[in-house]
């Protein structure tokens, strides 16, 4: 067993614009990576375009790359910032490695990789969609508002989202992950399901009077056990059906003219922990509903649009400047600033890692000192864990900080200093078990960070395997311990543990690794969990926020107990971290506040299950966003802005009844708590 110092492939200018997850992903961690037993795969890759046009040369690469006849040969002035392509493995791999594509590297600002899907889930080069655009649906009212559901598990049929004469209510589905037979108009990859389509499953799916909505989703694919892969659709709940009710279920003689764009985000990418970035597929989904909204509007017009989007991260820059977080407020603020058009918002929740002991703050009051971070890493992990050690900007490049590791048996690494070239990499046996890398971010985030990756605890051996064949990292702790070379005191290191738990219905892999920092107190006296920082410890819960819900334009929200009207202990809050060059952050934390658990020992609100008439529990702050989807689509409805300001103003109107108790403060609850009515009453108080 020994550490090592390894020179990486490619070239340092090359390197900051690839996600350094990237790296892990395609070398030491690619059998995580890749999809089990599955042949063909094609891997997503997301380009974040500097604003310059494109260098011929470069774009000349790209064309050649992807092989679609379609793109012309001149690179277009008017490219769009964000671009998404799906290629085979041995083509990212060149795109990294190989010293041709330095040129095309360099065009860009970010290169980042999605998880991958099955070959059959991509159209092949070149295809070209033949099939007529989405047209204008009847009857638009000037109450008409579309909202957009990104998440798993979206139950389509559910007489939730119908109309009063059995039609649905949603005007599409896209199945992200599905296969290529009826990719969407303007996409590369998976199933879209139409109005049309939805409307003759329930004409023709049925049980005597009855709808069979489990033959429905047999028909469309989503939930047939002769195809491979999860069906989340199977399961009697599942995490979509419950946002989806939340955000524009209704009953069906009830329902206003709410119109519903969803988006099944493939299923290795909901319960995947692999390094590889949520952001592809998040991002044209968020395209997806716009240009599908578009469409149901028709030429020259507009409808509002409110998309809630339930996912979060734990690791990030946490200032505005995640992948995710640059391309959402870029779609949000283009829409929203053209003439013409009708708002554009997007929800996201602000987090379930309040007591997840997966944030530390560091600060040294000299050059010289020391802190050590315990990394607890937990045995049966079958996934990988990794860790975001993120410094301060700073005015000079220089060596402020370096990172040294030792493992659980006492192997110490050599010393990997801020801009440091080389990897760290602990090797057993000629494996990678943990890797080590600082990485520069350029513009707009301007900081830089060491990224620990370290392989997974266990691995289930394959048949008659007589020893494990594939690395696997020690459990145990960890410790990372980073020395001051030229940090003031009033600068700080920040660090976040990567989310590895699995989510709603999923098989649980990973198990969530935490800073283990012996002076951190969990419960206080009474036996409650502490909710509250002590000043002295490393660890912190403030700041523990979702990763993707620190940019300028989206809606955050938190979680809030209905009957105690206080947060529940695990909804996250900020401080956000201040961007390179503010003088202050653009938030403190969320938006608001509202309603993820009837009371501290009810836990969940209540919403659909995944087939008509059931309905189950679930909490998290997952759930209260979904909440003021619906209000920011009664709002559009009527014709206000239902904006970050209307949210603000709804929970200090909520602050002024008063509702009794303390206010959260500004970081945990934004502007305050705004307990909104529940969308399943029930006749046991619950």
């Amino acid at each position: 067993m020994a550490w090592t110092r390894v020179q990486p492939k490619i070239d340092p200018n090359s390197r900051s614009v690839v996600d350094p997850y990237s790296y892990w992903a395609l070398g030491a961690g690619l059998q995580d990576f890749r999809l089990p037993s599955v042949a063909e795969q094609s891997i997503p890759v997301l380009l974040r375009r500097k604003a310059e046009p494109w260098n011929e040369g470069a774009w000349a690469l790209w064309r050649d790359t992807t092989e679609d006849p379609n793109m012309p040969e001149k690179p277009p002035r008017d490219a769009e910032p964000f671009d998404v392509r799906f290629l085979p493995l041995t083509k990212t791999l060149r795109l990294i490695e190989d010293r041709r594509f330095q040129r095309f590297l360099g065009s860009l600002e970010r290169f980042t990789l999605g998880p991958p899907l099955p070959s059959s889930s991509v159209a092949p080069s070149g295809w070209k969609g033949v099939r007529p655009v989405q047209s204008p649906s009847p009857g638009v009212t000037p109450g008409t508002v579309i909202i957009g559901i990104i998440d798993d598990g979206i139950p389509f049929a559910h007489e939730r989202f119908r109309r009063p004469d059995g039609t649905t209510r949603v005007e599409s589905v896209w199945v992200q992950h599905g296969p290529a037979t009826n990719v969407p108009i303007g996409f590369d990859n998976g199933l879209e399901i139409s109005k049309a389509d939805i409307d003759n499953y329930l004409a023709t799916c049925r049980q005597g009077d009855s709808i069979d909505e489990d033959e429905i989703y047999r028909r469309a694919g989503v939930a047939d056990f002769a195809l491979e892969g999860r069906k989340s659709l199977a399961w009697s709940a599942s995490h979509g059906a419950h946002v989806m009710d939340l955000a524009c279920g209704w009953d069906p003689d009830e329902a206003p003219d709410w119109r519903i764009i969803c988006v099944q985000l493939p299923s290795a990418t909901t319960a995947d922990s692999s390094g590889a970035s949520l952001a592809p597929y998040a991002v044209r989904a968020l395209e997806y509903i716009r240009n599908t909204a578009q469409a149901i509007a028709g030429a020259g017009q507009s409808l509002p649009v409110v998309v809630n989007f339930s996912y979060g991260l734990l690791a990030g820059p946490h200032d505005g400047t995640h992948e995710i977080e640059l391309a959402f407020d870029r779609i949000l603020r283009e829409h929203n600033t053209t003439k013409g058009n009708k708002p554009m918002r997007v929800v996201i929740p602000s987090g379930n890692s309040h007591l997840a002991r997966a944030h530390a703050t560091v600060s040294f009051q000299a050059a010289g000192d020391e802190a050590t971070l315990p990394l607890r890493v937990l045995p049966d992990d079958l996934t990988p864990s990794f860790v975001e050690i993120w410094l301060p900007p700073a005015a000079a490049a220089g060596n402020r900080v370096e990172l040294t590791i030792a493992t659980p048996q006492g192997d110490i690494s050599p010393p990997l200093e801020e801009n440091d070239n080389f990897i760290l990499r602990y090797d057993v046996g000629g494996k990678a078990l943990c890797e080590a890398r600082y990485h520069f971010f350029p513009a707009p985030t301007e900081r830089g960070m060491f990224l620990i990756s370290l392989q997974p605890t266990m691995r289930i051996e394959s048949e008659n395997s007589r020893v494990p064949t594939d690395p696997v990292a020690p459990a145990g702790l960890w410790n990372l311990v980073l020395k001051n070379n030229g940090l003031s005191s009033h600068e700080a290191v920040e660090a976040w543990v990567q989310r590895d738990d699995a989510p709603v219905g999923y098989q649980r892999r990973g198990r969530q690794a935490y800073f283990d920092v012996p002076g951190y107190e969990i419960y206080g006296h009474d036996g409650r969990p502490l909710e509250e920082d002590d000043p002295a410890c490393p660890v912190k819960r403030a700041g523990s926020i979702n990763a993707i819900a620190t940019g300028r334009e989206t809606i955050v929200i938190g979680g809030l107990l209905r009957r105690e009207l206080r947060p529940p202990a695990y909804s996250a809050g900020g401080p956000i971290t201040t961007p390179a060059g503010a003088p202050s952050p653009h938030r403190c934390g969320p938006d608001a506040l509202t309603v993820s658990d009837d009371s501290i020992v009810q836990s969940g609100v209540l919403a659909a299950g995944t087939r008509s008439g059931s309905v189950v529990a679930m909490n998290g702050t997952s759930v209260a966003a979904p909440l003021i989807t619906r209000w920011i689509a009664g709002e559009l409805a009527d014709g206000r802005l239902g904006n970050r300001e209307a949210v603000g103003k709804l929970a200090d109107d909520g602050e002024l009844l008063p509702l009794p108790g303390p206010k959260p403060s500004p970081e945990r609850g934004g502007a305050g708590r705004a307990p909104l009515p529940p969308v399943r009453p029930v006749k046991i108080d619950r």
